[in-house]
């Protein structure tokens, strides 16, 4: 049975072949980054360097060395939350309404429930910018904002957020793991941020286990871990800017070769034409799933950007026991649940439930489209 791979969302499938490829070849580099100046450590360096350059091309910076390579977008958000919690503990967090665990856990953590507010939002969990001004400000240490909803695929006005934590001197923190790659827009361009973090895994098309943040000038937060990077091994504490800050240990060379791989076939692309196309896909398979009896598209009170994440709930069935049969039926492949994100369904009114997660990607014909609706028809005919 072939698969319809419905679940981009948690991962890039099918990758570029070149991506693997990179991958069998940094493994046949004899040397480490940043271990030696013979030839094989010169080369895995060279890797990590042409890397962050396109990450800083894709992203919208000319600062190629803020941009970090850690194992996980989650590594990084900790991180860069670290630095706020440790800097007072008095002032609170803001965050947004449809926040992934990898932004909230930290928060609660390290700010603790009742020093984390949430930004006002309209129905469709789309921060209402106009209703920002209602909120006080001198006692909020950072806020922090997912780009875009790993649930409902909701993107944020980002720029505009930032512009109102600008005006009032506050940091801003961007979680892009579920934008970056896909949806438009320059680092360059958010005002007041302070860190941008994104899984390498995701719509940037590389292999898991590499995180990526963009650390603003001057924003240098006490790393997580330190140890050996290669860099001024000498000195018994770490660097106090730059990727030896925080890059501590031996990188790994095969998931960043994959990665900058990637980066070069996204580059190669036409972006915007990828966005506008992803809305349309999107656009499609609301109106499609609309018109199934029993099938119900959760979020979708009002137009909005959004990436091609479609929430549903199918009645009669639970979600988890809809994506079995699809799987078995046909080879659909969903997630079903909370993924990872308790506080977006708490918004969306599905936190009980949870809800099947489709993520449809450009790859899909419109054969594979026809089996999807045909299988959720097949299913409630029961």
């Amino acid at each position: 049975m072939s698969v319809i791979y419905l679940d981009h969302a948690a991962t890039a499938y099918p990758r570029h072949p070149s991506v693997a490829e990179a991958m069998v070849a940094a493994l046949q580099v004899a040397g480490n980054v940043g271990r030696g100046g013979h030839a094989g450590a010169a080369k895995g360096t060279s890797i990590v360097e042409r890397c962050r350059e396109k990450l800083a091309e894709l992203l919208g910076t000319r600062r190629a060395d803020r941009m970090l390579l850690f194992p996980s977008a989650t590594t990084a958000l900790n991180t860069a939350l670290e630095a706020f919690a440790s800097q007072s503990d008095q002032k609170r967090l803001l965050i947004g309404p449809l926040e992934h665990n990898a932004v909230t856990r930290p928060a609660w953590r390290r700010f603790g429930p009742e020093r984390v507010s949430t930004l006002p939002a309209l129905p469709t969990g789309v921060v209402d910018v106009e209703r920002l001004d209602e909120l006080k400000s001198d006692d909020v240490a950072a806020v922090v904002v997912q780009h875009a909803s790993n649930v409902c695929g909701v993107v944020q006005p980002i720029e505009a957020i930032g512009t109102w934590c600008a005006e009032r001197g506050l940091p801003f923190v961007v979680d892009g793991a579920q934008a970056a790659g896909l949806v438009p827009f320059r680092i360059d361009e958010i005002p007041s941020l302070r860190a941008y973090t994104t899984a390498g895994h995701k719509f940037l098309g590389g292999p898991p286990g590499v995180g990526v943040a963009y650390f603003a000038p001057r924003f240098d937060p006490t790393p997580l871990w330190v140890g050996g990077n290669g860099v001024r091994s000498q000195d018994s504490c770490v660097p106090e800017e730059g990727p030896a800050r925080y890059e501590c240990g031996t990188a790994n060379l095969p998931g960043i070769a994959g990665l900058e791989a990637a980066l070069t076939a996204l580059l190669e692309v036409d972006r915007t034409a990828v966005w506008e196309r992803s809305a349309s896909l999107r656009a499609r398979w609301v109106e499609r799933l609309s018109a199934i009896d029993a099938v119900t598209v959760v979020g979708e009170f009002e137009p909005c950007d959004r990436t091609p994440i479609i929430p549903i709930q199918v009645r009669g069935y639970s979600p988890a026991e809809a994506s079995a049969a699809l799987e078995s039926a046909a080879g659909i492949r969903t997630r079903a649940g909370l993924h990872c994100a308790p506080a977006a369904h708490q918004y969306l009114g599905t936190l009980d439930t949870g809800t099947l997660r489709l993520a449809p990607g450009l790859e899909l014909t419109r054969g594979d489209e026809e089996t999807v609706f045909e299988s959720l028809r097949t299913l409630l005919r029961g």
